[in-house]
């Protein structure tokens, strides 16, 4: 069940920002809600990150012999109260009390308390499980796109490296204090919190989210459900159902009757490499499937892709990454085709 929760909050996450643009959002509530729970040593049901509060009873943090300056210890000395007490709460010490070696990548208190709502409807241990990876990995061993295997069954994380703004990710998440050497690993201190990861394609788990049904059926249409499930690395944008709402009902017409042309528009919707939104940069020039290229702006935390804002940001999935937009991407070429043949693609909207 636990498995089945943390799928299907993919791209849905109700308690999200601007969750308006995924709609159902009444149908799946009750869903999150009805996470199973067990009794524990605490004495609680299953911990979510919710739990947190940075400390621990004090027999738990006496119940650790300090031998060695192991990855558990690293993350008491950097003050990652939050991370300790998840790594207790999950029963994941026990873990990283072994020589490993480890790489434990750790999120921040602030990270913790900034998490996006929706991460509080996946088991704790399975969060905890997900920042520690088999092997100890420095950050002279990394390379772009790289995927390491973390302790949670079948769950990797992705590292990128980019150069514009000298930004190293794991899954999308800056690492802000690398390089912590322990007696078992390497301890990467983190900005955020990996928790939206998912071990299909992006097809497959797109296709697990009622709010993008239509981009699904539209991928079948095209016959492209394997290539954006195996090609790779892939960043997909994603548009809701209420993004293709905004089109012509005609335009939408044409486009399941004409399957060149929803080829074009569905690759223009794909880029060959993997961007996180830590990653972009205003004025940014991505060169897409389709062979040409989107735009990206940057204003604060809102980042728009050819003026469709990215709308819940950063899933990963196994050959790369999906960004969920509020507007179809529409080719250049398309747009100024429509425009001289006086055909209506968005009513009453302004092509961007």
């Amino acid at each position: 069940m636990r498995a089945v929760v943390f799928v299907t909050f993919l791209l849905t996450a109700c308690a999200y920002p601007n969750l308006d643009y995924l709609g159902k959002k009444a149908a799946v509530l009750p869903f999150f809600i009805s996470v199973p729970g067990k009794v524990d040593d605490f004495g609680e049901t299953t911990h979510t990150i919710a739990t947190l509060t940075g400390v621990l009873p004090e027999r738990q943090w006496k119940s650790e012999a300090v031998k060695r300056t192991n990855l558990f210890e690293t993350a008491k000395r950097l003050n990652l109260t939050k991370l300790v007490e998840g790594i207790v709460k999950a029963g994941i010490d026990r873990v990283l009390d072994h020589e490993g070696p480890f790489t434990l990548f750790g999120p921040t208190n602030e990270a913790f308390d900034d998490a996006p709502a929706y991460c509080t409807n996946v088991p704790l241990e399975e969060i905890i499980k997900t920042h520690v990876v088999r092997g100890a990995w420095k950050t002279s061993d990394f390379k772009n796109n790289l995927q390491l295997s973390s302790i949670s069954d079948g769950r990797k994380v992705r590292i990128n490296k980019y150069r514009h703004n000298n930004k190293t990710t794991a899954s999308g998440q800056a690492i802000t204090g690398p390089n912590n050497i322990a007696s078992n690993g390497v301890l990467h201190v983190m900005s955020g919190v990996m928790c939206s990861m998912f071990k299909g394609g992006a097809v497959y788990e797109i296709s697990r989210c009622p709010a993008f049904s239509v981009l699904v059926d539209l991928i079948h249409t095209a016959n492209l459900m394997e290539k954006f499930d195996t090609y790779g690395p892939l960043t997909l944008f994603a548009p809701t159902n209420k993004a293709f709402d905004k089109l012509d009902p005609a335009f939408m017409e044409e486009l399941k009757n004409n399957v060149t042309l929803l080829t074009e528009i569905l690759l223009y919707h794909a880029v060959p490499d993997v961007w996180y939104t830590a990653g972009m940069y205003n004025g940014q020039q991505l060169k897409t499937l389709h062979g040409g290229r989107i735009s990206v702006s940057v204003d604060g935390s809102i980042i728009k892709v050819s003026g469709a804002a990215i709308v819940l940001p950063d899933a990963t999935v196994s050959n790369g990454v999906v960004q969920s937009v509020d507007a179809v991407l529409l080719p250049k070429a398309l747009k100024n085709h429509c425009a001289s043949s006086g055909r209506t693609v968005v009513p009453s909207v302004s092509l961007v």
